[in-house]
């Protein structure tokens, strides 16, 4: 699963995810890509962009809670943009669609 970061301006990164997120090195990527944007402590908005996401499993979902926990910690926001409907049901049936700020494109989660 391909993992691209980007800086859209200062303060906010963008998270390109694309493929499947499923138990193993693509979690520890994606896990390791964020802590290494802690540590550099420049960023505040975090914006995953998921339009090119197929599928996540519940070790995905659990990801994206990590995730979340681990930005708010440092004092940073997460923001979800362009999840499928597949994702988005995924979401729900496990109760994080109330944790995580979803929004339909990239562009309304930097704007918003």
């Amino acid at each position: 699963m391909p993992i691209e970061t980007k800086l859209l301006e200062p303060g906010v990164v963008l998270i390109t995810l694309s493929g499947r997120l499923v138990m193993g090195k693509e979690i520890e990527r994606l896990e390791n890509v964020v802590k290494e944007l802690l540590v550099q402590d420049q960023q505040k908005v975090f914006v995953f962009d998921l339009s090119t996401l197929d599928y996540a499993d519940s070790s995905g979902i659990g990801t994206f809670v990590a995730c979340l926990t681990a930005i708010k910690k440092r004092g940073g926001e997460m923001r979800l943009a362009g999840a499928n409907a597949r994702i988005q049901r995924l979401f729900k049936l496990t109760g994080v669609d109330h944790l995580l700020s979803q929004f339909p494109t990239v562009a309304a989660a930097t704007a918003g």
